[in-house]
């Protein structure tokens, strides 16, 4: 699109350049050239000269000077439009490079001004293609977007790592849709313990599946699922190369679909699986290539429009996830019922423990563990018919302990009596349940019983 956007002033003069050659060919000075060849641009030939070049600009040029006065009716019927739109009671503005459509509710009113800012509606979405370009849309708007509801897309920063920005909702676009898949999964409700779980590829997405299924995935204590994770880009192995995991599960990582591979095969590890996820978008090649080695077994794929390839293929039962329909909705972007679930948990325990209690003045750290907490409380829920209360607490400390580790967090004692050091990232109750002290088990239960309640 920016190629395209630098391209129309030079298709502008084309017909100019093009016509002043005309003429010069057939006599005229330089300046008489130029003057005739823009006459043209207003159907206003001012030489009887006439030659291919100067035909060519003759019809081309009046072409131009439309389009630019059709381009700036637009612009200003755009701008009336969205004024009135501005006038409803919800009006909302996304601004975005890709093709993409917020799923509103009715009543809504919603315009897409691509890279111009439309102050006057009261929501802003920004859902650029990466978080550079929508973090600096923001900077360089935000004066006028004070005030006013501001919703960012964020696709590769982190949300434990990010500092708070007053005014400013986040709205991790990667973790949401994991979070889908795994609660439509739902490995809790499968009466096995041994599961085997590929996750293949080398985007962002693929770190956040493995993340986000650490976080949920936890059922019982005997549990042993093991994610194998193939993948040329190690950046996840590098960065959590001390992960703690706390019960049976496994992290088993693979560079890629190589040659020469002895001890580790990815295409073996496919067979043994129990399901596949295609966490990438990839050829329509590799992905019947992986479809065949998985022999057949459960395969999902990302596929944020529908009507790929994938819709195509019979073997392997292939299943589409993450579709751009079913996350970029106004539930997940400014309703987020489960940030109020998150907000409402920090509430009470904030009540009881005297710790921040505004929600917009924790850190993006914070806010993300209480997501977290507010997100595993589904799974505790639908456990607590078959599990007591203290197993269920249990499996809240090794999910809190696995959101520090992905965090960056360890265990450590920090000087004194305090339980950790923020600045350190060392937390003294990153050990084993029965580890703890009773005082630290009972805000474990507590959590659980916040979850019945719910």
């Amino acid at each position: 699109m920016k190629f395209y956007k630098r391209l129309v002033p030079v298709i502008c003069l084309v017909p100019l350049i093009v016509g002043a050659v005309g003429y010069l060919l057939s006599g005229e000075w330089v300046s008489d050239a130029l003057y005739a060849s823009f006459g043209l641009y207003f159907t206003n030939p001012v030489s009887d000269a006439y030659n291919g070049c100067i035909e060519f600009a003759r019809w081309t040029a009046p072409l131009v000077t439309a389009t630019a006065i059709l381009c700036a009716l637009k612009s200003v019927w755009d701008r009336i439009a969205w004024r009135i739109a501005g006038l409803a009671r919800d009006s909302v503005a996304v601004y975005t490079d890709e093709d993409i459509k917020v799923r509103f509710d009715q009543g809504t009113r919603v315009i897409y001004p691509g890279e111009r800012l439309v102050a006057c509606v009261k929501s802003h979405i920004i859902l650029f293609s990466c978080d550079q370009k929508s973090l600096g849309f923001y900077e360089e708007h935000k004066a006028q977007l004070t005030r006013k509801a501001v919703y960012i897309g964020l696709r590769e920063l982190e949300m434990g790592l990010i500092r708070e920005v007053e005014g400013v909702t986040l709205f991790d676009i990667n973790s949401s849709i994991a979070r889908n898949f795994w609660k439509k999964i739902q490995l809790w409700k499968q009466d096995k313990k041994d599961i085997n779980i590929v996750i293949y590829g080398d985007s962002l997405l693929a770190q956040n599946m493995l993340s986000v299924g650490l976080q949920l995935n936890l059922f019982s204590k005997e549990q042993h699922i093991v994610y194998h994770i193939i993948s040329k880009e190690q950046h996840f192995r590098i960065k959590h190369s001390n992960l703690l995991l706390m019960n049976g599960d496994e992290i088993q990582h693979y560079m890629g679909f190589r040659e020469g591979e002895t001890d580790r095969m990815p295409w073996e590890v496919l067979k043994k699986a129990d399901f596949v996820i295609v966490a990438d978008l990839v050829s329509a090649e590799i992905f019947q290539t992986i479809a065949v080695k998985a022999g057949g077994k459960k395969l999902y794929y990302y596929s944020p429009v529908s009507g790929d390839a994938g819709d195509y293929i019979a073997y392997g039962m292939p299943e589409a996830f993450g579709e751009n329909e079913e996350i970029f909705t106004n539930e997940n972007i400014r309703r987020q019922k489960l940030v109020q679930t998150a907000i409402a948990l920090n509430e009470q325990y904030a009540a009881k423990y005297h710790t921040e209690r505004d929600w917009n003045r924790l850190s993006g750290f914070l806010k993300s563990s209480n997501i977290s907490s507010a997100d595993f409380q589904q799974v505790l829920r639908e456990l607590s018919s078959s599990m007591p209360e203290e197993e269920l607490a249990e499996l809240e400390h090794i999910r809190w302990c696995r959101f520090y580790s992905l965090n960056y967090w360890r265990q450590g004692n920090p000087e004194g009596k305090e339980r950790k050091d923020e600045r350190r990232r060392i937390h003294r109750d990153m050990v084993a349940y029965s580890a703890l002290s009773e005082e630290e088990r009972e805000k474990d239960r507590e959590v659980v019983q916040w979850a019945m309640r719910q």
